[in-house]
């Protein structure tokens, strides 16, 4: 099975730029894959005019799930959601065209300011694994990486490939690549991880369960693939049992 994950910089409130750009690299994907976007990708966290980047998101969620349809593909991504008069970073994961999964991000990012914009999802109401064509897949959302135990958690929900989507800076570009590494060897899975360039530190990557990174980008706009085969989880639970 193939994953890829997009690679480009999201400009925070130049939306067609944006979802062009995505577009663009969902052609370099293949029918039958996991297809990991960074968070956000559609609108940037535009915070001045958030009602608008909700309406521009719920056109581009439409269109994913036709073009999920289309490629018969697991689409993963985040967007701006307004519930209820609050606003919320929803992860989305699509399978050939149906939303099988849609949750909150529980962990924001005050030095960002998303905890004065967004309001947060709830533990463990909103930890949540989806069945899809490709696997059981988990999706977390960029600060979510620094916490072991939802991802711990959804191990044992019954996860096979955490996916991440995130906007994570440079400043932080070391942290990024050992917390992958770190996150599938402790949990023995893999990990399919969408980040941004520009002010983002890039280097997106495909980790298997030893924590072998399996494709990795650079600092630049890309779109990176690494065949997944799932029966590596067993071999790698039979070798070295966590227990």
């Amino acid at each position: 099975m193939r994953t890829y994950s997009v690679q480009f910089e999201t400009v925070a409130g130049e939306y067609e730029r944006n979802w062009n750009r995505a577009l663009t690299f969902l052609n370099f994907t293949s029918s039958s894959s996991i297809v990991v976007f960074p968070e956000v990708f559609p609108t940037g966290f535009d915070y001045g005019n958030l009602d608008r980047a909700a309406e521009f998101s719920v056109s581009v969620f439409d269109s994913l799930k036709m073009f999920s349809e289309a490629f018969t593909s697991v689409f993963v991504f985040t967007i701006i959601e307004k519930v209820n008069g609050k606003f919320y970073n929803v992860v989305k994961v699509v399978d050939r065209g149906k939303e099988v999964l849609s949750r909150p991000k529980i962990k924001l990012f005050s030095p960002f300011d998303e905890d004065r914009y967004f309001a947060p999802g709830l533990i463990p109401d909103d930890l949540k694994v989806a069945e899809t064509c490709c696997g059981i897949v988990a999706p977390l959302i960029c600060f979510e990486l620094r916490f072991p135990e939802l991802f711990l958690y959804l191990k044992q929900k019954g996860a096979q490939i955490f996916t991440v989507s995130a906007q994570w800076g440079k400043a932080r570009r070391e942290h990024w690549r050992v917390l992958l590494r770190a996150r599938a060897v402790e949990n023995q899975r893999f990990i399919v991880a969408s980040n941004g360039v520009g002010e983002m530190a890039g280097f997106s990557a495909v980790v298997d369960p030893w924590g072998r990174i399996l494709s990795e980008a650079g600092d630049g706009e890309s779109v990176i693939c690494a065949e997944v085969n799932l029966s590596v989880i067993s071999q790698v639970e039979k070798k070295l049992p966590m227990r």
